[in-house]
């Protein structure tokens, strides 16, 4: 990754009479991250990954009428599931740090608090918060060893660049800032303004998101190498394009007894 990389910049900043003008003038090299996507597939796994995010949807009678019951949750977890936080933008201190292991039913309840969605401190509402969180990981497409967590097989098992070459990359865009990178995870491009039949951009590779977005719901802003933005369909539609965030949180997986469980959690702050 560090050789490619570097070679992809050494050709951006370079004036000799090899490099075309229009190349000079290119926002950001071509990084096309190192994924092990070899659980995204998986019959078993993701026949547990739809039944999870099925139970995030289940209701219980209560006083206060139909609620979400994160009891439905439980039975999908391990016993004791281990639990990780993350800086979501601080790119000197990206690395996950393990808060231990932790009961099912008290894991439920820090993620569905660190998730932010939830100010309570009410140990069933948050775990009723935590039933989406954990949700939509599962619901994350890429699937596989995860080295942001050691190798486990976890949700969102994109590569990662290294800080010298972020440092590298920091001389041609003047930022740091990894929450403005996206992963190209998944790209349809007839969701996509102008990029009908454009293989662009390849699969897992990093782009930067626009600045400028559309006021509508759905539709995600990415530039081009050039600065142009091109706007892909996220949501709402057959040709859906799916950009990961660079610091990702994961959902992480292990079979046990020859059933699948969750294993592990890690959130990223804000």
């Amino acid at each position: 990754m560090a050789t490619r990389l570097a070679a992809a910049l050494v050709l951006l900043l370079a004036s000799d009479a090899g490099v075309s003008a229009q190349d000079a003038t290119l926002l950001y090299p071509e990084i096309v991250l190192e994924t092990d996507d070899s659980y995204s597939a998986d019959a078993g796994l993701t026949a547990f990954r739809t039944a999870l995010i099925e139970a995030g949807e289940t209701l219980v009678a209560s006083p206060a009428g139909r609620l979400l019951d994160p009891d439905a949750m439980l039975p999908f977890l391990a016993d004791e599931v281990e639990f990780y936080v993350g800086q979501g933008g601080l790119p000197y201190n990206e690395e996950f740090v393990s808060l231990g292991l932790h009961p099912a039913r008290r894991a439920l309840e820090m993620a569905g608090r660190l998730s932010r969605e939830s100010e309570s401190i009410d140990p069933v509402v948050n775990r009723r918060y935590d039933m989406r969180a954990l949700a939509g990981l599962a619901a994350e497409p890429t699937v596989g060893r995860t080295e942001w967590l050691g190798g486990r097989i976890c949700t969102a098992s994109y590569g990662r660049i290294s800080w010298p070459d972020w440092i590298a990359l920091d001389g041609k865009l003047r930022t740091l800032d990894r929450r403005e990178w996206a992963i190209a995870a998944v790209v349809d491009s007839g969701g996509a303004e102008g990029l009908a039949g454009i293989n662009w951009p390849k699969p897992y590779q990093m782009v930067p998101i626009s600045p400028g977005q559309k006021r509508s719901g759905g539709w995600l802003g990415i530039l081009d190498p050039r600065g142009d933005t091109i706007f892909f369909r996220t949501s709402y539609s057959p040709h859906a394009s799916h950009f990961a965030p660079y610091l990702n949180s994961h959902l992480c997986f292990e079979q046990r007894g020859g059933e699948w469980r969750v294993s592990a959690i890690a959130i990223r702050l804000d």
